[in-house]
């Protein structure tokens, strides 16, 4: 049963990005923080002894949303000071086949950019900072819509009473 004329690695090097970008976005729909607490709540349950509550803080932003950060900042690194093998002598800062060799899909690659670390940041650096991107876009729009309403009327207070 085959959907593609191309073979496994060729179709995994090839769209390994886009699947990798849809695989963080659907786990960044997942509330793992709610499920941990179900389970929480289900143990508890089943046990009958008491326990402590650890009460969490409500207003602290989640790591999932800082995740991308430092893995994004390796990739910029690396985006920026990545020089190809066909640049110019008199303009060595205009690389062409950049956004190519990082995002393009395999069909697309020059192959004088296939080097022996095209492999490297395609899997280490382009791959994982998409997936957190993506599950870090999923679950500040999940948040934003599960979070309770807060009501925008709050009692008029003057400073004479």
């Amino acid at each position: 049963m085959h959907w593609t004329n191309l073979n496994r690695i060729s179709y995994v090097l090839s769209y390994f990005l886009p699947m990798f970008a849809v695989a963080g976005f659907l786990l960044g729909l997942v509330p793992f923080g709610r499920l941990s607490e179900a389970v929480r709540d289900l143990r508890r349950s089943l046990s009958n002894s008491p326990s402590t509550e650890i009460l969490s803080d409500s207003d602290a932003v989640p790591p999932i949303l800082w995740a991308w950060l430092p893995v994004t900042l390796a990739f910029l690194i690396r985006f920026v000071s990545w020089r190809s093998r066909t640049s110019s002598v008199f303009d060595a800062h205009r690389s062409t086949g950049r956004l190519e060799r990082f995002f393009g899909p395999l069909y697309g690659q020059n192959p004088n950019l296939l080097d022996d670390k095209w492999i490297t940041d395609r899997f280490l650096f382009t791959g994982p900072m998409l997936f957190l991107m993506a599950c870090a876009l999923a679950a500040l729009i999940r948040y934003k819509l599960t979070a309770p309403r807060k009501s925008l009327q709050e009692p008029f207070t003057t400073d004479s009473e």
